[in-house]
């Protein structure tokens, strides 16, 4: 970690990580998995709009995450909230 030295302090970039900066969007199951992930730059950003990043998660038999996955098309923020069940194949 590093330390501010003049307060003491933890600086800002130790303390969150780069997601934390964009606007989220979860999608869960009826029974509380989260099934989609989307990340905009914009705050309040509108979910039909082509800004926004997706991420689809994956389960194995007992239920836990195996897999976070791309869009078919690849990474970026090039979809829409919306649509996100779309872009997975």
């Amino acid at each position: 970690m590093v330390e501010n030295s003049w307060t003491g302090l933890l600086a800002l970039s130790e303390v969150i990580e780069l997601n934390d900066l964009y606007e989220t969007r979860i999608d869960n199951d009826s029974g509380g998995k989260i099934l989609y992930i989307g990340y905009s730059q914009t705050a309040n950003a509108p979910t039909d709009e082509k800004i926004w990043y997706l991420l689809k998660l994956e389960y194995d038999s007992n239920g836990f995450m195996s897999r976070k996955r791309l869009p078919d098309d690849g990474a970026g923020f090039l979809y829409t909230w919306d649509d996100r069940a779309t872009y997975f194949s």
